[in-house]
């Protein structure tokens, strides 16, 4: 059975790939995965909470879980945009995807600025959460 990191990951590549600007050669990886180094731009998604939620057990004893993500977009200037604009257009694409999909609920705000040890590359991320229930495979908005 695929995760729903899996999902996540398999969604975005694929709805990046479809793409016809220079969108279309973002790469979609998990945290902590191997990804070509230096290549831009990108996007991590990470798994950042996961608990159990037993106010939606059922007679049966299903449990479903509380799950959070967070999605990181990469980029370096592109030939439409400089690296700031480039980040948040890659967010909307995301959120676009996100909301549209995944029925996962965002939280806050999605936050923009430079990567901590190369100020050539601008990150932009925003937080992400359901409710799964995996026996089921349903996502509840949390």
């Amino acid at each position: 059975m695929i995760s729903l990191t899996d999902q996540i990951i398999k969604g975005l590549q694929e709805n990046f790939d479809s793409r016809e600007d220079s969108y279309n050669k973002t790469i979609v990886k998990e945290a902590y995965k191997d990804l070509p180094k230096g290549q831009y731009p990108k996007v991590i998604v990470e798994e950042i909470g996961n608990s159990e939620v037993f106010s939606r057990s059922t007679a049966q004893g299903e449990r479903t879980t509380n799950l959070s993500y967070q999605i990181t977009a990469y980029t370096r200037d592109m030939e439409e945009y400089d690296y700031v604009d480039g980040a948040k257009i890659m967010m909307d694409i995301i959120n676009e995807y996100i909301a549209g999909n995944m029925a996962m609920r965002r939280l806050g705000d999605m936050a923009v600025k430079p990567y901590i040890t190369d100020k050539t590359i601008m990150t932009c991320s925003q937080r992400y959460s359901c409710v799964y229930d995996k026996d089921m495979q349903l996502i509840y908005k949390s």
